[in-house]
């Protein structure tokens, strides 16, 4: 018996499991790469090693995470493009996958007449991402057969305000939501990170009694409330907070170590 035995913890990447480094290049360049500390890490395996179950949600596609192998390896379903395509680490065993509804382009369409500044949309499918910018006609993309989400890239000072008007164009069958400031995301309905939780559940079994969420953005709002124990990093933004259970260190203060740290005192 392992002390994290029935436990089933999701993280989020970008702003909770990860954080930004700066690195300058010979010319002087300055970029920003994502980084995972060292101590992050360790606690993964030492999660793992005594029996629970780690894995991600996020927005970004499963396949993409495979670069993060020597730092850690997910030991269960993976929760991609925010709860629309759940598979294992390979790809190869698909829990559950919802692309959107054929008529997702002409939700576009009118996003982007009602949105005239956006500067781009991405549609993202397992295998590929198709982007149109600004002031090319949609109907010319040559897009996938299935597409899961549709990513809106806003200035930040039109942000709340295409977000809002975003949301109201859509019907119920969609979902929009933020990933960061900029990223408007929409998908299918019921198939978020927070439907993620019960399905993996229900599937998993005594293997996922307890089921803790970590986040920062209001793309896991949902994932907070759903969980058994929704934790909000410091970085995390009000309405993310305003749902958690629990509060921890911000993303830069390697968040997901501690609260392993503060899970293996209630064990």
């Amino acid at each position: 018996m392992g002390k994290f035995d029935g436990y089933l913890l999701l993280s989020d990447f970008d702003g909770t499991l990860s954080h930004d480094e700066k690195e300058f290049l010979p010319d002087g360049t300055k970029i920003y790469r994502k980084a995972i500390s060292p101590e992050n890490c360790d606690a993964i395996r030492y999660f793992q090693s005594e029996g629970g179950l780690f894995t991600l949600a996020t927005g970004r596609p499963f396949h993409w995470l495979k670069q993060w192998d020597e730092f850690f390896v997910p030991n269960t379903y993976i929760v991609s493009f925010n709860g629309a395509y759940i598979c294992d680490a390979d790809g190869k065993d698909v829990l559950f996958s919802r692309a959107m509804d054929r008529d997702f382009l002409q939700k576009a369409e009118e996003i982007w007449k009602a949105c005239p500044d956006l500067e781009w949309v991405h549609f993202h499918s397992v295998t590929e991402s198709v982007m149109i910018k600004k002031g090319e006609p949609l109907s010319s993309a040559r897009l996938p057969a299935s597409v899961y989400k549709m990513v809106f890239y806003a200035h930040k000072e039109q942000s709340d305000d295409y977000a809002a008007r975003i949301a109201t164009l859509l019907d119920d069958r969609f979902i929009s939501m933020r990933s960061w400031i900029n990223g408007i995301e929409v998908q299918m309905k019921g198939a978020g990170k927070g439907d993620a939780i019960p399905r993996l559940k229900k599937h998993l079994g005594d293997r996922a009694r307890v089921a803790i969420a970590v986040g920062d953005y209001e793309n896991d709002v949902d994932m907070i409330r759903s969980a058994d124990i929704g934790y909000a990093v410091d970085n995390a933004v009000p309405v993310l907070k305003a749902v958690a259970d629990r509060f921890t260190v911000s993303n830069r203060q390697s968040a997901i170590a501690k609260i392993i740290e503060e899970l293996g005192r209630d064990c």
